[in-house]
């Protein structure tokens, strides 16, 4: 509160001041490209944030206000004490700000403020440490079902009005009970089912149905862990959809699947996606929860306007697990093999969100046995932390493809594996094994006749 007040006092007399007299970093001189002038002091900057922190930088993230546009910058200032000294102070002109001149493990106060020609806006502040998130503290019952092999299914393919639209094949079949089945004989520890969606009409999708299946998860001893896709556009509906989808019954934690770019400016994006995950997090405190992301690959190199400023640090207070899209089958060059795209999407989310963090990789789609196996050695390779993974999705899965994954099972989160108990697959009929080639009959001897025999 004391360096609150402060740093009031300190923009007062920055408004009481004539802009002639104002210090370069606070005279508001409106671009020539403006037409329009702003006719009220701004209000607050919203929904400021730290969306990146690594012990050589702390990247902040805001939004626009709501009045007072438009601006000609905004205030950026920090403190290494709490705000009793306010140690420099920057001019920015976009809605994010990065500093990399810091102190390793120092937290930081920022006060951002808007500047337009009638003076400058209140600030907003935020706290952010010099250093990558701290995981979650969670137990190792929570975290079980992220261990080791886990399979993905959609809503295209378990919901009747879906499969009765869908041509299957050998290698896409509607996923059922006997697909459960099917997968815990593989030695699948964990079934990740879609269980909501933001434009269907029912809070839960088709729920005597759903229900069953959990019901033949836990028949098999699965973990199961419902997940959601958010659109943003209405936080209130997401939260409800997402709560319920977390609650229902058989169902041990949840993923949230971040992909909806529905919201289009980015920082109001941001903005509703940590509310609704603090939210989730403060109605489900002791369940695991996931982040499903893009890779950093993605946002940080061949896409970067997919979404610039993704907020890493505000969600590693919420999410105990990261679960990146590792698709290598939409990379082109290197990157479209299973080995090469999971150690580089590891090692991009480890620059992000440092080595102690969770990973349980989803990789695919649906892809070969030998990328599989790709991806399951450079998850042996990255050691401790990688906690399990599976493909996206088991429907689409080739047979080499489940034969291919079962060495994930052999994860336990040290950077060891474990041995692996016996499994016998229960077979489909598309993934039976073919079947020896009979042997030709060996020729019976011919016993010499007497003639040949006399000859001799």
């Amino acid at each position: 509160m004391r360096s609150r007040l402060r740093l009031a006092a300190l923009l007062s007399t920055l408004l009481l001041l004539p802009s002639s007299l104002l210090p370069a970093w606070a005279a508001s001189k409106p671009t020539k490209a403006t037409t329009k002038v702003a006719t009220v002091i701004p209000t607050p900057v919203r929904g400021l944030m730290a969306v990146d922190t690594r012990p050589d930088r702390i990247t902040l993230g805001w939004q626009a206000p709501s009045k007072g546009l438009p601006l000609d910058s905004y205030l950026v200032m920090w403190s290494s004490d709490g705000g009793i000294t306010w140690l420099s102070d920057q001019r920015v002109t976009k809605t994010t700000f990065s500093m990399t001149n810091v102190e390793t493990n120092t937290v930081y106060t920022f006060a951002v403020s808007a500047v337009n020609v009638k003076g400058i806006s209140s600030v907003s502040m935020v706290n952010a440490s010099a250093s990558y998130p701290t995981p979650l503290p969670l137990t190792d019952a929570a975290l079980a079902p992220y261990q080791g092999l886990g399979f993905w299914i959609d809503m295209y393919s378990w919901r009747k009005v879906h499969v009765k639209s869908k041509k299957f094949t050998a290698t896409y079949q509607p996923f059922t009970c006997d697909s459960i089945d099917e997968a815990a004989s593989y030695g699948a520890r964990t079934l990740f089912i879609q269980t909501a969606m933001p434009v269907e009409d029912a809070t839960i999708l088709d729920p005597e149905y759903l229900t069953q299946l959990i019901a033949c998860a836990k028949r098999n001893n699965l973990y199961v862990v419902s997940w959601y896709y958010p659109q943003l556009l209405n936080v209130n509906l997401d939260f409800t959809r997402a709560l319920a989808s977390a609650k229902l019954p058989g169902v041990d934690a949840f993923a949230l699947d971040i992909e909806s770019r529905k919201v289009g400016e980015v920082f109001d994006r941001n903005k509703r996606l940590v509310e609704l995950s603090d939210r989730l997090h403060a109605a489900l405190p002791n369940m695991a929860m996931a982040a499903v992301t893009y890779t950093p690959y993605n946002l940080d190199e061949v896409q970067p306007s997919t979404w610039p400023y993704f907020p890493w640090a505000a969600l590693a207070k919420d999410f105990a697990v990261w679960q990146p899209m590792t698709y290598w089958n939409v990379r082109k060059g290197d990157l479209a093999k299973g080995a090469a795209y999971t150690t580089h999407t590891i090692n991009g989310l480890r620059v992000h969100l440092g080595p102690t963090a969770r990973f349980n990789i989803v990789g695919g789609l649906s892809s070969n046995g030998k990328e599989i196996a790709g991806m399951v050695d450079s998850m042996q390779l990255a050691g401790a932390g990688i906690i399990g993974g599976g493909i996206y999705q088991w429907s689409q899965m080739t047979c080499a493809a489940k034969d291919a994954q079962l060495r994930i099972n052999a994860y336990d989160g040290s950077g060891s594996l474990r041995s692996l108990p016996a499994i016998a697959p229960k077979y489909t009929k598309f993934c039976a094994p073919k079947p020896a080639p009979t042997p030709a009959p060996t020729p019976a001897p011919v016993a010499p006749s007497e003639s040949a025999t006399a000859t001799s």
